[in-house]
């Protein structure tokens, strides 16, 4: 069989064939699947920062509804920590996507505020990812703002994530 290994963001891989963030890269069953296919690697679905503050305000939302009726219906509520409204479920998917396979595992991060972008970069880096994928998205809508002022803006994201993770 052909020599198709080569190098991407400085990993060694047996292919070129990167499957990129989709449904089948969620799942560990079909990411084994890829990998005994003979995929290169694998990026996973995004991690949304503003998913994870939405879910947490939700449930904090609905916790504190009527606590204030009673002064004892705070102690029948429980602790929001309880709630799996953090990054866990993302983290454990590295995890056990990097147990599944064979190949490279890049994670994928949507973030919303610079302290998020570096804290959860780092603990994707934590949880083992191979590498990360800033997935930037902004809405250039604003009539004052140059396209350099967004460019610098991305730019300044990068470096920021970059000198936060090694």
């Amino acid at each position: 069989m052909t020599d198709l290994s080569t190098s991407y963001l400085g990993l060694a891989l047996r292919s070129p064939l990167v499957a990129s963030a989709s449904p089948l890269t969620r799942d560990i069953d079909q990411l084994a699947r890829l990998d005994e296919a003979g995929i290169g690697a694998v990026v996973l679905p995004s991690l949304f920062e503003e998913q994870l503050t939405h879910d947490e305000l939700e449930i904090e939302q609905m916790l504190n509804t009527g606590s204030e009726s009673f002064a004892e219906a705070t102690g029948m509520f429980p602790d929001l920590g309880d709630y799996n409204t953090g990054p866990d479920s993302y983290l454990s998917l590295i995890d056990q996507a990097k147990a599944a396979v064979s190949v490279p595992v890049i994670a994928s991060l949507n973030g919303t505020t610079p302290g998020g972008w570096t804290r959860y970069a780092r603990l994707i880096e934590d949880a083992g990812a191979d590498a990360l994928e800033l997935n930037v998205y902004q809405v250039a809508a604003d009539p004052d703002r140059t396209s350099a002022d967004v460019e610098y803006a991305t730019t300044d994201l990068v470096e920021s994530v970059a000198g936060s993770v090694s």
